[in-house]
């Protein structure tokens, strides 16, 4: 009996001295998993349904994207939280110096969106809140529509959510950029087109969107619309973009565009303004 005890003794002796020697490994490891992370990285995107490569380009073919990740929190035992932020950009190589000012831009936006959300989780005043914090997910997305030496257009799809909200919030917005003057500018819908106090430009639009949006839903409370957000430039015409919740009769999870041809719109377009020129380019291709 008294063998037994001493055995038991040796081996629990044992297990204490593995235990010792095992603490500082798992307090390293909890620390690890604690401690924010912060990446930035290329990865190769094959083209699908929600990372679509356009503006004349193969759909099955892949690209090249630049990538910020960020993870800050903790999770343990399914008690714990963490927030998660990624952004992504296309490689944009094809018509510098405008493409790589750009991209310089896109990525400044993207590592101060994360540096704040960095910051605000930093600012926690209590243990609790520090490490067990709302799980989060936010992320930005670009893709690339024109990519030519007068003009880069991009449309940028945002995501948003924490587990105190019901639903995701997302959001489509459109990035169109020339290059006037050695500077990178981001133009307006308004930029475009020659000055006229009866905006007759817009009433061209207008009247093509209207009529879309029409066969779109069945409801007619979606109109009249006064002001155009959000379009984008692509090769076919100017694309006009709607939010979720925008319009009614459109599903609330959905993106309404309508795309308006380039033929009606360019008697109205600025001579000699960078898209202008682009699109000028364009019809010398048919």
């Amino acid at each position: 009996m008294h063998a037994a005890l001493i055995d038991v003794e040796v081996l629990l002796n044992k297990l204490l001295i593995v235990a010792v020697l095992l603490m500082p490994l798992a307090v390293e490891c909890f620390w690890l998993a604690a401690t924010p992370s912060y990446r930035e990285f290329w990865e190769t995107k094959k083209a699908d349904a929600t990372f679509v490569i356009t503006g004349g380009e193969d759909p099955s073919a892949s690209t090249d994207v630049w990538v910020c990740w960020q993870k800050s929190g903790f999770s343990v035992f399914t008690h714990g939280k963490e927030s998660l932020f990624k952004g992504e950009v296309p490689r944009l190589d094809c018509t510098a110096p405008l493409s790589e000012s750009v991209f310089a831009l896109l990525q400044d936006e993207i590592r101060t969106i994360a540096e704040i959300a960095m910051v605000t989780f930093r600012d926690k005043k209590f243990w609790e809140d520090y490490y067990f914090v709302w799980d989060s997910y936010y992320s930005r997305r670009f893709q690339r529509e024109v990519c030519a030496p007068e003009v880069v257009s991009l449309m940028e799809t945002g995501v948003s959510h924490h587990d105190g909200q019901y639903h995701y919030w997302v959001w489509i917005l459109g990035r169109n950029f020339i290059w006037q003057e050695s500077t990178r500018v981001e133009v307006e819908l308004e930029d475009l087109f020659m000055e006229s106090p009866e905006r007759e430009w817009f009433k061209v639009l207008a009247k093509v969107v209207k009529t879309d949006l029409r066969h779109m839903s069945t409801l007619s409370n979606i109109l009249p619309i006064e002001k155009f957000d959000q379009f984008l430039i692509t090769e076919e015409g100017l694309k006009i973009l709607f939010q979720p919740y925008e319009l009614t009769g459109f599903p609330p999870d959905s993106f309404a565009e309508v795309v308006v041809l380039w033929d009606l719109l360019s008697p109205f377009m600025k001579p000699g303004a960078p898209v202008t020129i682009w699109y000028e380019k364009q019809l010398q291709k048919r």
